[in-house]
């Protein structure tokens, strides 16, 4: 059969991933089910089976880029929410950059090289899942866990998934429930193995909190990302402003780094000894405006779904569900929304012969480059891994990327270059081109800060 614009799809988890994929899909099939098991909200707001959207989140550039190309007036929609949209007239932003710190290095990306929204996960979230279910041909199903998966009587084709009350028919199903997929469990209950499998043991500790600024506290920064006292500490903190005027604070520890606590007295004291500067004050200069939350990821696993050597047919798996990357680097959202249109550009070229391994072999190229920076950085902090190829060519080389951060904090075209690859816009061996390399390679000390000072004077208006 065609896949094209015919027949029914259902998409397990209505978290971005889901939404993303029931959008992409409502072009190529008659019908798309929205199967989750929470009970959606009307309004903005946490849910009971996402204890991570309480945790600071980003969107890259390439996720925004998608995400309003699949949403016209998505901006808008997020603005009149409360949300700092980059590249906007908001006066809210001002002449606010982003910040990159890891040490005595800080690098500093103007607004309009990141790309993304100030905005809480919960707030994006509710602004996709309002558009999604206005899509005439897309069906919502919430409350509805889904708890198997229904094959024809060779098992070697999905028709569907089960849920508690009855079963749901599908000519694709696609998992993007989370990192806590049953898939690889429902493939054993049918006869097949679970695909193979890298992890990282990672073992990282969130403990965050949403704060109102002092009206005083009106610094220049957009966002603190990976804000750590010392090069190579393996604690560090991330501050987002937020709708309404709101900062999101999370602290966060990978593997030997030890608890953080979650009291706000002793919060302070450890983000005054063993954070960057800034993000204490962030901290101190504001008042909790909720409760201090915390959240804990031993480990993170990318499922090689293309690498599988048998698996049925008509059944996908997309967004954490396939590669979790540890979320402290905060890919999740824009690697669902890049694969989910990966899979849209197959099913639009497709005719039918071979969907299924052409299709995964797009969604695990799409992710790819996420998984390799993301573990490049956790191997730098010592974490186990298990089943990963080459893991020592994932570091990128220690010590050119440690010079190279040291660069992007005074070489402007080395700054952009750097921001393409965390944005997820070019691969992570273009910051290895000849180009890039000798000035990577320059020695510091003949290094000019003037042209970056130049470069954010003109667009931020700062010395």
């Amino acid at each position: 059969m065609s896949y094209r614009h015919t027949g029914r799809a259902a998409v397990l988890g209505a978290g971005i991933a889901g939404l993303v994929t029931a959008r992409v899909l409502s072009e190529h099939y008659d019908e798309v089910l929205l199967v989750e098991r929470d009970e959606l909200p009307d309004q903005p707001g946490h849910r009971r089976f996402v204890p991570q959207s309480h945790h600071a989140h980003g969107l890259l550039g390439s996720g925004r880029r998608v995400l309003v190309g699949l949403f016209p007036g998505l901006s808008a929609e997020l603005a009149a929410g409360g949300a700092l949209t980059p590249g906007s007239a908001d006066p809210a932003l001002g002449d606010r950059s982003l910040f990159l710190v890891r040490g005595a290095t800080t690098i500093r990306i103007p607004a309009w090289w990141s790309g993304g929204f100030g905005a809480s996960r919960i707030l994006l979230e509710h602004a996709i899942r309002a558009r999604v279910r206005a899509l005439p041909n897309v069906t919502v199903l919430d409350g509805t866990p889904a708890t198997g998966l229904l094959t024809d009587r060779s098992r070697r084709r999905v028709t569907g998934v089960r849920t508690p009350n009855r079963n749901l028919d599908a000519d694709l199903v696609v998992d993007a429930s989370g990192r806590n997929s049953p898939l690889p469990e429902w493939l054993e209950r049918i006869g097949y193995r679970p695909p193979p499998r890298s992890v990282v043991h990672s073992d990282v500790r969130y403990v965050s909190v949403v704060t109102e600024p002092d009206p005083s506290f009106d610094p220049e920064w957009l966002a603190i990302l990976g804000g750590q006292a010392a090069s190579g500490s393996s604690v560090g903190g991330v501050v987002l402003r937020v709708e309404h005027g709101l900062l999101h604070i999370s602290f966060g520890s990978i593997g030997r780094g030890g608890p953080v606590p979650a009291d706000l007295a002793e919060l302070r004291d450890f983000a005054d000894r063993l954070t960057a500067p800034v993000v204490a004050e962030a901290l101190r200069r504001s008042t909790p405006v909720g409760p201090i939350r915390t959240f804990r990821v031993r480990s993170n696993t990318r499922r090689h779904y293309d690498r599988a050597r048998e698996m049925p047919g008509g059944v996908l798996a997309l967004g954490d569900a396939a590669s979790a990357a540890n979320p402290i680097y905060g890919q999740g959202m824009s690697v669902a929304a890049l694969s989910a249109v990966a899979l849209g550009r197959v099913l639009a070229a497709d005719d039918g012969e071979g969907f299924g391994r052409r299709a995964a072999r797009a969604i695990a190229a799409t992710s790819a480059e996420a998984w390799r920076l993301a573990v490049g950085e956790d191997l730098r902090y010592g974490c186990r891994t298990e089943g990963i190829r080459s893991p020592w060519a994932a570091r990128f080389g220690e010590g050119y990327r440690n010079r190279l951060e040291r660069a992007a904090a005074l070489d402007p075209e080395v700054t952009a270059a750097f921001n393409d690859v965390l944005n997820l816009h070019r691969p992570l061996s273009s910051l290895g081109s000849p180009r890039i390399a000798r000035r990577v390679l320059r020695p510091l000390r003949d290094r000019d800060p003037g042209p970056l000072s130049a470069t954010v004077a003109a667009v931020l208006g700062a010395a």
